[in-house]
């Protein structure tokens, strides 16, 4: 049966520097082998619209929710916290919880760096379940993949063939962008939101091993 829009849309939940970006990207796979939509608050660049009204909208449009709350310290004097990720999975808190259609069903994935990290920075997530992705992408993977499988009712291969084929669409991704005219360097530097496109083309394609320019 097919999902309604909120059914198969994913809000994503984090940093969106380069130094994050690996870990982004690997969920954003994950969200996109399995069939569902990823939102991102930078999906849109329309001047003028309303950064917080458009957040809104793809939290209320979403049954499913990544958070990466793993930037609850800072990491030099003198630096600023973060407060969007906490913010905006507040936001995500009180519609669930707010008793209304269908923001009951909500589902929700929260990511902390190292374990118990969270527990100094948001007490009041006390009894929440929360996983440990020790900034690695193999481990993100490994627990979006748990989570869409348990959460979602999603039959995918297990993490070793979900980390293979992540490996394989990153050299069918490289060719392409060769072939259109990157250096390797850049082919290996592409946007989020570029790979992103390019995820959804190779599961389109059936997910080649290979690219073929034909």
């Amino acid at each position: 049966m097919p999902r309604t829009p909120f059914e198969g849309s994913v809000f994503v939940n984090s940093p969106f520097d380069d130094e994050y970006a690996p870990l982004l990207e690997a969920a954003l796979f994950c969200v996109v082998y399995f069939g569902f939509t990823p939102r991102l608050a930078n999906e849109r660049l329309e001047t003028g619209e309303n950064r917080l009204d458009k957040i809104v909208e793809m939290i209320k449009c979403s049954k499913y929710s990544i958070h990466d709350l793993s930037r609850c310290h800072a990491t030099e004097p003198g630096e600023s916290f973060r407060m969007n990720m906490p913010f905006e999975y507040g936001i995500d808190v009180g519609f669930r919880r707010s008793g209304g259609r269908p923001f009951g069903q909500k589902k929700f994935l929260i990511f902390e760096g190292k374990q118990y990290d969270l527990k100094a920075a948001l007490s009041d997530i006390a009894g929440q379940d929360v996983e440990f992705h020790d900034y690695e992408y193999e481990t993100v993977i490994r627990k979006v993949r748990d989570f869409f499988r348990v959460e979602a009712g999603v039959t995918p291969p297990g993490p070793s063939m979900l980390v293979s084929d992540y490996a394989t669409f990153q050299g069918w991704m490289i060719e392409k962008k060769i072939y259109e005219g990157h250096s390797e360097g850049e082919a290996l530097n592409v946007p989020t939101r570029e790979r992103l496109d390019e995820m959804k083309r190779w599961n389109a394609l059936g997910r080649p091993d290979v690219f073929d320019p034909e």
